[in-house]
């Protein structure tokens, strides 16, 4: 199985995925258009996720690379093959289904955060809740037109939807290390205030562990979907 992973920014490493599709004795087929690597088409691949970066998920005219993305993004839900965004990653995807992305009116989520299901969402690839994953971002997506939401936060409503069995976009970063995080606390988009980077190196200390075995869930239920679609 081949799994092919879009590089939207060296600071958004594969992390979580890249352990995990190694662990089954898989490919992955890293690609950074934004560097001029070509994009392969669904025959090439059995899966493809989108990974995050601080860029502007609407901005095309800074990165001229998303229409291209979009374009790869709309192949392989065309060709019924699973598709999974992650932050910047699942703006694009929300964006390739017609969805908007937009600025929150509650600045930035960052660190470990507090997730749970809305009432009734669908049984998914996402474990049952309350969970805690790792979030970076001050942007959100509209839930596009057919998606069942998944999990909400609470500066965050739309942290995760699905849009049939196996398109999958996420705000938050199931793919996440810790040593992700720590990063981005030192160089990440939106520097945080002392006190604030100083909760959130505590919280990977002490409760990384519960995120990481969550995201590795959610990373292994999708690439059952990849292995099921193959």
């Amino acid at each position: 199985m081949n799994i092919l992973v879009i590089l939207n920014s060296k600071s958004a490493p594969a992390g979580l995925m890249a352990e995990r599709i190694a662990a089954r004795g898989w490919t992955m087929t890293l690609t950074d258009p934004h560097r001029g690597d070509p994009l392969p088409g669904p025959t090439a691949a059995d899966g493809l996720v989108a990974l995050g970066g601080p860029q502007d998920a609407w901005d095309d005219a800074k990165n001229p690379a998303f229409s291209a993305i979009i374009a790869a993004i709309r192949g392989f839900i065309g060709a019924e093959k699973p598709v999974l965004g992650l932050c910047l990653g699942g703006q694009l995807l929300a964006r390739a289904l017609g969805a908007r992305v937009r600025r929150m009116e509650t600045g930035f989520e960052r660190g470990l955060i507090a997730m749970a299901a809305p009432p009734g969402a669908p049984a998914s690839i996402v474990p049952a809740g309350p969970l805690l994953l790792t979030s970076w971002h001050r942007d959100s997506f509209d839930l596009p037109a057919g998606a069942e939401l998944l999990l909400s936060s609470n500066a965050c409503a739309h942290q995760a939807f699905r849009v049939g069995p196996r398109v999958y976009g996420f705000q938050c970063h199931v793919e996440a290390t810790p040593q992700t995080l720590l990063d981005w606390v030192k160089t990440g988009s939106g520097k945080p205030s002392p006190e604030e980077a100083a909760a959130i190196e505590a919280a990977v200390h002490k409760d990384f562990p519960k995120a990481q075995a969550t995201g590795a869930a959610i990373l292994d239920a999708w690439l059952d979907l990849s292995a099921a679609a193959g």
